[in-house]
């Protein structure tokens, strides 16, 4: 009887002992797991730009996204949560807190500063698209007069066709540009392809991936230099630890030479520190 009365004590002991033993290797499993999952940090960008950022098989993909996930991936303690939005709804969402970054290759202008922090990150210029079976090759600029132009609204490409308007073909007695305006780049190449406009204005890279998705349909015809420019991150303003974040990530992959694997890639180039002082005014 002893025996027995002894078994059990042992066998309840053993099954205590295991039982917090179970407990500990679930407590410790469970706070390996939290220590490696990653914050998320929210990154809004219209991602119909290619070849800057666009959806590729439901997935973000193309030059800022490259360069933001590198940028995360040399901190490691967060990840990227991409929101798509569409541009003109870019800088109020970054200012009404909807997202933490704002990366979608926006050019930097004294507006955009007024509004929000942005840090410098590839340099780009225009080009001018045109159908394949147009009878214009325009060059530059003063070409433009009197034809109808596309250009997304709400970017500084529209801005721009307005001034060469008045100021390269109005003042000068020529006939002004009929300027038609789209909510997307690709909605902007639709309408050339369809008649509705006869010229696209557009960047530099994207009117490349343009020429090369759609072969035989479009080509470049542009020679001449129109704006040349520096994009940049935006970062909301007094948002100082996210500035850092940003920053210094892109500091670490420009050191590595990511950065300029990546920009070589899309044949875009870095910003000198003369192009970024003369934009950061």
């Amino acid at each position: 009887m002893k025996n027995k009365t002894l078994f059990a004590v042992s066998a309840l002991a053993g099954a205590l002992l295991f039982s917090g033993c179970a407990k500990k290797a679930d407590t410790a499993s469970e706070a390996s797991a939290a220590a490696t999952e990653k914050r998320l940090v929210t990154v809004g960008s219209d991602l119909t730009f290619p070849p800057y950022e666009y959806m590729k098989d439901g997935v973000p993909s193309g030059v800022s996204v490259e360069i933001m996930e590198k940028i995360a991936e040399v901190d490691g303690s967060y990840k990227a949560d991409w929101i798509d939005t569409r541009w003109a709804n870019l800088i109020p969402g970054l200012k009404g807190e909807k997202y933490d970054i704002l990366f979608s290759s926006m050019y930097i202008t004294k507006e955009r500063l007024e509004q929000i922090d942005m840090i410098p990150y590839y340099k780009t210029d225009i080009s001018l698209l045109v159908r394949s079976d147009s009878d214009l090759a325009p060059k530059g600029p003063s070409d433009l007069c009197g034809k109808v132009v596309g250009a997304m609204k709400g970017t500084a490409f529209s801005t721009q066709v307005f001034e060469i308007s008045e100021k390269r073909c109005v003042a000068q007695g020529k006939k002004a540009i009929t300027v038609r305006e789209f909510e997307t780049s690709p909605q902007t190449t639709q309408a050339l392809l369809a008649h509705a406009v006869d010229i696209q204005y557009d960047d530099a890279a994207v009117m490349k991936a343009a020429e090369s998705n759609l072969p035989g349909k479009v080509k470049i015809t542009s020679t001449e230099q129109f704006f040349p420019t520096v994009g940049g991150i935006g970062i909301r303003k007094g948002d100082t630890a996210t500035y850092k974040l940003v920053e210094e990530g892109l500091s670490r992959i420009k050191a590595s030479g990511e950065y300029g694997k990546i920009l070589t890639a899309y044949g875009l180039k870095e910003p000198t520190a003369e192009d970024i002082a003369a934009v950061m005014k």
